[in-house]
């Protein structure tokens, strides 16, 4: 099985490519130590600096960061008022229409009003401001329905997992799971931030920052290069095991890279096993099969001897999760379960 699991009214700034510039070593952070690199930048044109320098220097594991982006400096959304929603109705229709020498610009950064202090707080903003994006989606299609619905944070179709975060975070119409077609003007929508422990993070960025890319870029990507999208996984499950367990991790990035598609397999065996025991069902049943995200959320619920009846199965091929208990005292499913983080709106540590 595979372990491709699958990202005021000011604005400032252009849109412009991000280009490669020569790179910087990152300053490490260690688990449970005091910071080290110098806050967050407070201004609004700073930040954005920050972030735009981040991606030049190639820092972020994301495929799709570099490329032409569209800033924008948010202003206070503390509720779902409308007011907020019509503001976005109209900067979505600006990020729709922007381009670049011709070139369509498939980035849309937005910037919070100010740096979340704490991944709640972050948690919290981030939600919010998806639903209104929603809301100022369908109300550029005049479905006042579906307005209503993205007001009240019911839209359908949207699965949560097991801290209830957004799993699939798309704003607009959803992909349809069975078919190629992606809707032109869906957007994919993430949030990043510098709270994280590791910069090595897949979620970490030098400011708050909530970018946004077209939904049809990622599977085109998938499509034309499968190989950078399984190199994003394993660069995404490293970056999850340094942040639970601290940079200083002793990682066998070549084994671990040939051992991570059985982790993948350890997770989806053991999502069929518990949706099979809910259901009533054999494990082997078809129905019992789910999507990635979904297999993660049951994978996050199983019990923890359920994992570890797997890795004493098959615990001579797995020689760096072996390892990693040995020298954290962790359990296969904290383990596991690290290295698969970073999915979802925003992702909310396990060490909280």
């Amino acid at each position: 099985m595979s372990a491709v699991r699958s990202l005021g009214v000011e604005r400032c700034g252009s849109s412009q490519g991000i280009e490669s510039i020569d790179g910087i070593e990152a300053i490490e952070r260690r688990e449970g130590a005091e910071r080290t690199d110098p806050p967050a930048p407070q201004c609004a044109a700073q930040r954005e600096q920050a972030i735009r320098m981040w991606i030049a220097r190639k820092e972020s594991v994301c495929p799709y960061a570099p490329g032409l982006a569209h800033f924008v400096h948010l202003p206070e959304i503390s509720s779902m008022r409308r007011e907020h929603m019509l503001y976005f109705a109209e900067q979505l229709q600006i990020f729709y229409a922007s381009k670049e020498q011709g070139k369509r610009v498939g980035r849309w950064m937005l910037l919070p009003h100010k740096e979340w202090s704490s991944h709640a707080e972050a948690h919290t903003e981030a939600e919010r401001i998806f639903w209104l994006l929603n809301a100022a989606y369908f109300h550029l299609l005049n479905d006042e329905a579906s307005v209503r619905q993205a007001m009240r944070c019911a839209l359908p179709g949207y699965n949560r997992g097991y801290k209830g975060d957004i799993l699939n975070p798309v704003v607009g119409h959803q992909p349809d799971p069975l078919g190629e077609a992606i809707p032109a003007r869906s957007l994919f929508y993430s949030a990043l931030s510098p709270l994280y422990r590791s910069k090595q993070f897949y979620r970490y960025s030098p400011a708050s920052i909530i970018p946004l890319v077209y939904a049809s870029e990622f599977q085109e990507l998938k499509r034309k290069h499968a190989q950078v999208t399984q190199q994003v996984t394993f660069e995404m499950a490293c970056g999850g095991l340094f942040e639970l367990f601290g940079d200083d991790l002793p990682l066998d990035r070549e084994a671990f890279q040939t051992e991570l598609p059985l982790w993948g397999a350890m997770i989806d065996r053991i999502a069929e096993i518990m949706r099979a025991a809910k259901q009533g069902k054999s494990s082997f049943c078809a129905s019992v099969k789910g999507c990635p995200a979904s297999n993660l959320s049951y994978f996050r619920l199983c019990p923890p001897k359920l994992a570890q009846a797997f890795y004493d199965k098959y615990a001579h091929r797995l020689s760096t999760l072996r390892l990693i208990m040995q020298r954290s005292a962790a359990s296969p499913k904290q383990i596991i379960g690290a290295a698969f983080a970073g999915s979802g709106l925003y992702t909310l540590p396990d060490y909280l």
